[in-house]
């Protein structure tokens, strides 16, 4: 196919050369400018009107102004998106519970529970809860013994309750509205 395509290319040109006019020696002159007269007719007068004073404050230039002391100290000053009232509220948190008096443990009571709430997912009517207990996400269900220490007894009241297993002693997790 791609010799047919070539030897029929090659006979087109053979026969284009052949048949080319031989009028080799003329060439083409260079063009010549034609000129029209235009009359020219001159514009009609322009009429000004006295134009009235500008009274409009916001388009006056004025002189530069220098900054203040107070502008000039806080132009390279450290910026923060974080409002100041959150910050001094947690430093004063912070002070308070450093000035409380330490509590003294009572040997009969069960550590703070080392769980929080993150969710709770029910399919087929049996609930799950998702809990953090230190940087370990758990998933518990009434029944489970979680960290070998406590047993996840289920909701009562909204809250939900454990068994600390070394003593035998019932605590709560309070989590607010389950819907």
């Amino acid at each position: 196919m791609k010799k047919a395509v070539l030897g029929g290319a090659a006979v087109a040109t053979l026969l284009a050369a052949l048949f080319a006019p031989e009028d080799e020696g003329s060439i083409v002159g260079p063009a010549t400018a034609t000129t029209r007269q235009v009359e020219r007719v001159a514009p009609p007068p322009l009429v000004v009107a006295a134009a009235a004073p500008q009274t409009n404050r916001a388009l006056a230039i004025e002189p530069r102004r220098g900054l203040d002391d107070e502008e000039a100290a806080t132009l390279f000053a450290k910026q923060s998106w974080q409002p100041e009232t959150p910050k001094k509220i947690m430093l004063d948190q912070q002070a308070a519970q450093a000035a409380l008096p330490v509590a003294r443990v009572d040997a009969n009571a069960p550590p703070p529970l080392p769980f929080q709430f993150l969710g709770r997912f029910v399919d087929e009517g049996k609930a799950a809860y998702f809990l953090q207990a230190g940087e370990r996400n758990v998933v518990a269900r009434p029944g489970d013994t979680l960290e070998e220490r406590y047993r996840f007894d289920g909701v009562v009241q909204g809250a939900l309750q454990f068994t600390y297993l070394p003593l035998n002693l019932k605590q709560t997790l309070a989590v607010g509205d389950l819907n």
